[in-house]
């Protein structure tokens, strides 16, 4: 498995948005954050810097949720890894398209939040100002638009379907996305993800955690960022496929960490050093049903 860096601040999001809206202790952070090599004083350093921006708010002394902020972005993309395959419909060879001529470009951060938005919808510019997508998701044009105004795109953009383009600018609108490399992606981390878990017997509980979070911080990140076209563009049964393999590898997940907290329960976190976590296979036969 290729090994990643990760930082205080990254490992405390990243678990909050797994956790799909519960809240997280302090101590539960330290456990986390012993796994991968971090140290509870930059832990409580990271917490206290992204209650200050705003990211995550305190549900109680010593526990933590994402703010509503960051929510209203967490849910779009949350449900994006949940439903997004199964809301794409046959294509009608027309397109969703997007003005943002009038917005301007010179507020950087308004640019960074508006490019961020149509790039999670799968929107690509075709020309300054006009980003253009394959009309194949289920949501109507009115609640893709609202959908990305709450993250980001400005009220004022305005959105239109296009039903067809002249033969020049046809042959180019393919490759606006980088469908080769989608394509590699999907076949190449679904024999990430597979042959992971083949392993994951022989594996300690503490080692198996950890490399779920660090696989899933890839894999998830993908899906959710999947521009979800059209068969004409990308191997569709190809990330069919990777999807069933990161809702596995999540579902692994999940598991893994919630037997890791259940087995550390009470445990002070001066202590969580000394704990002698089992394999995987001595804790649960259940992640291979």
């Amino acid at each position: 498995m290729t090994t990643q860096k990760i930082n205080a601040r990254t490992l405390i999001t990243d678990l909050l948005l797994a956790s799909e809206g519960k809240v997280i202790s302090i101590k539960e952070l330290i456990l986390a954050a012993k796994l991968f090599g971090l140290s509870e004083n930059g832990i409580r350093v990271a917490v206290t810097r992204l209650a200050s921006e705003g990211v995550i708010v305190a549900a109680e002394r010593g526990v933590y949720q994402l703010s509503d902020q960051s929510h209203e972005w967490a849910n779009v993309m949350l449900n994006r890894s949940a439903k997004g395959l199964k809301e794409t419909k046959e294509w009608n060879q027309h397109y969703l398209c997007v003005f943002t001529g009038m917005l301007g470009r010179v507020d950087r951060t308004a640019l960074k939040r508006r490019e961020r938005a149509l790039k999670h919808f799968g929107f690509r510019e075709l020309e300054q100002g006009v980003f253009i997508r394959p009309d194949n998701l289920v949501l109507t044009l009115e609640e893709i638009l609202t959908q990305m105004k709450s993250v980001g795109l400005e009220p004022e953009a305005k959105m239109c379907y296009i039903s067809s383009f002249d033969q020049v600018t046809e042959t180019k609108i393919k490759a606006l996305w980088s469908t080769e490399t989608l394509n590699k992606n999907y076949e190449k981390y679904s024999h990430i993800i597979q042959h992971w878990l083949t392993r994951l017997p022989a594996l300690g509980l503490e080692d198996a955690a950890r490399e779920s979070l660090l696989l899933g911080r890839q894999t998830i990140s993908l899906l959710m960022n999947d521009p979800l076209l059209p068969e004409t563009f990308v191997n569709v049964e190809a990330r069919n496929q990777f999807a069933h393999d990161v809702k596995k590898l999540d579902e692994v997940g999940q598991l893994l960490w919630q037997q890791l907290h259940e087995l550390t329960f009470g445990t002070t976190a001066s202590n969580l050093s000394n704990i002698d976590f089992p394999t995987v296979k001595n804790i649960t036969s259940t992640i291979h049903s």
